[in-house]
């Protein structure tokens, strides 16, 4: 990492010179087209582009954004920034000729006398992977880290890295003799892939917005990776590829309350909290190899004091922990997918789900591990009210009970798990999706009706009937949100939102009266201005909100850069709306820094003060300390109940009550001889 950090150091020392931060590939491939590099102007400052005649500029010349086409040549590219207050950048860029895929074999890579370029086709956000040189003469090669636009992120003898987003990345090999390279931790399972459709859905339009607050940066290269709200706390989870630990962090009032601090190389990606239980996260932990990296999870209380601590996993194949969540007498469900087999069990084929019952004390239990011959993954996992799992995940084969063979590249499977039985063993399976490449990314549950919410990315259309509705266009990746009926496991509606290039969806959260998503592209939504150019050298950030009958009632747009920034997750907390990002490749900073920004939501923030159910009001709503209660009929007992279903008031005089001590949150007014249907009201 000091050779990382020493690099930029003397790459962007004429930037800083001239004022002009500069943004762009330190190493290219030959015949590569849509590259792209920038610059990040003074007020009152352009530009102009120049390139040596080994490449084209693609557009325009006097944009701070340009664009490039390279042909066949050994030589470097000269690409060069002239400025209107007289600076100038110019970069000579290496064009690398290409080796072979890097990827985890009992057969080493052959190394050249030379310099090579490598690709890792795909990785996981958090997958450790390490690259050795060995059986040189002579000097020690450099190896050199590279993402997929060709910008350095590490460099050294050897490497040993945790990617911090998933996808295609490259390593390049600097070698003064023959050799050969160990790969670890390198899996050989390819990108999801699928038809694209060609029908064209009507896309609705998109409202610009800002954000309100920015709560924290950090800038020392983190990854962000999932947030939730558990009382009048926001939790964060992030990983820093410096310190090589997890930061999980709790802000009250937008102020640091606590942070954990994990072991080294202790990676959580997904995090879940409940107001008796505390915490939990579940990731990865250990080395590279196949019989060293484990499954982690990690349980901390309230304060973020930890209380246990667990690692599990197979011994003959790489483990993901990614769903985890508390059972009702606080022990755990962790879930995931693996390539090798848990004990008791053989693997179908290729990669398998599993689902791990752990003690209170943080003990293993049982396993359930389960699959077809093909990938099968999930990506998350909820604890149902009957005490019952439930897993959402992506399969290339079939795991549903309804179907004898999968409709499309990827389908998507929502599993019902009995964990409390030895073995733990599978309710109800049911496998759906689009004829094309359907992807799981996020889940939660509506406490007040018990049914599901789901998003992810597909690049078809499901069709549509009176309830399935879709806008949008399936021509590139589209995200789309679902209802789930929890008895059917039908859809009750499914929304597909998209322009026509691509975006990914990563978090849903849901308010008091809102399902919301957040995700990126790089098209052009109607209404926004977009500042992609139609191309992945920038995305820009996009929420969606429906109310819980699936109407759209709020689209919108922000954080409009020339850079790329990921959406990683969404939470609601009150009024306000908790964003959750990692901006890559901004000039001047390391390749990734998170932020935890704040918006408010505008759901809530025109939310009626008044809310009816048949003849009874109840107000205020959003209420701050007494619940009213008008056009009562006879002596009714009233149950006040929080997210979780627990009682925080029975009683007949619920208005004489003073709830100011209730954290803020989402509760449930019933009666408690069913006289009027529920009440939703939010405690400020």
């Amino acid at each position: 990492m000091k050779k990382y950090l020493l690099i930029l150091s003397l790459s962007f020392s004429h930037i800083i010179q001239s004022q002009t931060l500069y943004n762009g590939p330190d190493y290219l491939l030959p015949n590569s087209s849509e590259n792209y590099a920038s610059v990040l102007l003074p007020n009152g400052v352009n530009v102009n582009w120049s390139i040596s005649t080994n490449a084209t500029i693609q557009g325009s010349t006097t944009n701070p954004l340009v664009f490039f086409d390279l042909t066949i040549s050994p030589s470097p590219v000269v690409l060069t920034a002239t400025m209107t207050d007289g600076t100038s950048i110019v970069k000579s860029i290496p064009i690398v000729q290409s080796g072979p895929t890097l990827v985890e074999s009992t057969t080493p890579i052959t190394m050249v006398n030379g310099i090579r370029q490598h690709q890792i086709s795909q990785l996981l956000r958090g997958q450790r992977v390490k690259v050795t040189p060995t059986n040189f003469t002579g000097a020690n090669p450099t190896l050199t880290l590279l993402s997929s636009q060709g910008r350095i992120i590490q460099q050294g003898n050897s490497l040993d890295f945790r990617s911090p987003t998933r996808g295609l990345f490259y390593v390049v090999v600097n070698s003064t003799s023959t050799g050969d390279l160990i790969v670890e931790g390198i899996s050989p399972n390819s990108v999801p892939t699928g038809a694209i459709s060609a029908s064209a859905l009507t896309q609705p339009n998109c409202t610009i917005a800002n954000l309100t607050t920015q709560i924290e940066s950090n800038l020392n290269y983190t990854g962000s990776e999932y947030m939730i709200t558990l009382g009048n706390k926001i939790i964060t989870c992030v990983y820093d590829f410096v310190l090589n630990k997890t930061k999980i962090t709790a802000y009250e009032n937008d102020l640091v309350s606590w942070t954990w601090l994990s072991n080294d190389n202790e990676y959580i990606r997904t995090i879940s909290g409940d107001s008796t239980y505390g915490i939990v996260g579940i990731g990865s932990s250990g080395g590279a190899l196949k019989n060293e990296d484990n499954i982690l999870v990690v349980k901390l209380n309230e304060n973020g004091v930890l209380q246990t601590s667990t690692n599990f996993g197979t011994t003959n194949g790489k483990d993901f922990g990614y769903g985890i969540s508390f059972l009702n007498d606080g022990s755990l469900v962790a879930t995931g997918f693996t390539e090798g087999s848990f004990s008791g069990f053989t693997n179908a084929g290729n990669l398998d789900a599993f689902a791990t019952h752990i003690s209170t004390s943080g003990a293993v239990i049982n396993t359930l591990q389960f699959g077809s011959i093909e990938n099968d993954r999930i990506w998350s996992s909820r604890t149902l009210p009957n005490g019952n799992v439930l897993l959402f995940g992506d399969s290339e084969g079939v795991v549903g009970s309804n179907f004898t063979t999968n409709l499309g590249a990827y389908d998507l499977f929502l599993t019902e798990i009995q964990v409390l039985s030895n073995p733990i063993s599978i309710q109800n399976s049911k496998q759906f999706g689009t004829a094309e490449n359907d992807l799981a990314f996020d889940m939660a549950i509506e406490p007040l009706s018990g049914d599901f919410f789901i998003t992810g990315q597909t690049t078809g259309e499901f069709l549509p009937n009176s309830n399935m509705i879709t806008n949008g266009d399936p021509q590139r990746t589209q995200v789309y949100t679902a209802r789930i009926n929890k008895t059917t496991l039908n859809f009750v509606w499914v929304r597909q939102l998209g322009p026509n290039e691509g975006q990914s969806a990563e978090s849903l959260a849901l308010s008091s009266n809102a399902v919301g998503t957040i995700f990126y592209t790089f098209g052009n939504i109607n209404g926004a201005n977009n500042n992609s150019l139609g191309t992945p050298a920038s995305d820009d950030m996009v929420i969606s909100l429906f109310d819980f009958d699936g109407n759209l009632t709020h689209l919108y747009q922000f954080d409009q850069t020339l850079e790329r920034i990921f959406a990683r997750a969404i939470t609601f907390k009150a009024t306000d709306i908790y964003v959750l990002r990692d901006h890559v490749y901004e000039p001047g900073k390391p390749y990734i820094t998170a932020t935890l920004d704040k918006l408010t939501n505008p759901v809530l923030g025109i939310e009626n003060s008044i809310y009816t159910s048949e003849k009874i009001v109840v107000y205020p709503n959003p209420f701050s300390n007494n619940i009213n209660i008008m056009n009562l009929i006879g002596d009714e007992t009233f149950i006040l109940s929080n997210s979780l279903g627990e009682i925080i008031f029975k009683g007949k005089n619920i208005s004489e009550q003073n709830f100011s001590n209730l954290p803020t949150g989402m509760y449930y007014l019933s009666s408690a001889n069913q006289k009027f249907k529920t009440v939703k009201v939010l405690k400020k």
